[in-house]
């Protein structure tokens, strides 16, 4: 194994040891000491790859948001796909995610705050750009229309982000559901029909995952 290799792996379990730490006592109360103690490794390993506690919430963001882009381009890429089925990749990777759904339930977004608006610049600047390409594709091959593909995808972002995701905005599973359902109605009003009934069916069922009676 290369010596950048190893580095990565390094750096890796270190942040994942952190992320763990951040989730059970919060961003604010974890100290550096903590993830030294916790992580088996010795001071000076640690601070060898990072100087704070920022710099590893950093790497991590960093870490998610390259592996998000690799899956956006493999889907945008991929001309065997239509757009709702790209359009389905992009809910699959979000809502099929364990890791992310473990961030969820953990309510990640209260104990490190700050890192939400960040992720939510990411996916404003990202994820976005990725779903208007999906509708571009369509427009191009005429096989709809539709005068905002940007504010649009963008408006997406948001509903999936920020209004759908309970680690932000406390609501019932019966307000969920409803709410994807609004989802759907809102792209047909677009005449993008991404969402048909197996889809809604699919989001509703990964939403059970958050709690287990059903009460998210």
């Amino acid at each position: 194994m290369k010596q950048e290799e190893k580095t990565l792996l390094s750096k890796k379990a270190i942040a994942q040891t952190a992320m763990a730490l951040f989730m059970q006592k919060g961003y604010d109360a974890t100290t550096m000491q903590e993830i030294v103690h916790k992580s088996g490794r010795s001071k000076g390993a640690i601070y060898h790859h990072f100087s704070s506690k920022q710099e590893i919430l950093n790497f991590q963001i960093s870490l998610e948001m390259d592996n998000l882009r690799q899956c956006l381009d493999d889907l945008i890429s991929n001309n065997q796909l239509n757009a709702q089925q790209k359009f389905k990749g992009i809910l699959t990777y979000f809502f099929e995610n364990l890791s992310l759904a473990e961030l969820t339930r953990l309510h990640w977004a209260e104990k490190i705050p700050f890192a939400f608006l960040e992720t939510l610049k990411n996916s404003l600047t990202v994820v976005a750009q990725y779903i208007e390409a999906i509708i571009q594709q369509e427009i191009k091959e005429k096989k709809l229309n539709c005068q905002y593909s940007k504010e649009l995808s963008e408006i997406l972002v948001l509903l999936f982000d920020i209004w759908l995701d309970p680690a932000i905005v406390d609501f019932d599973y019966q307000t969920a559901c409803q709410r994807i359902d609004f989802i759907a109605l809102l792209l047909a009003k677009f005449d993008l029909p991404l969402l048909d009934e197996n889809d809604k069916n699919k989001l509703k069922n990964g939403l059970k995952h958050y709690d287990e009676k059903n009460t998210l």
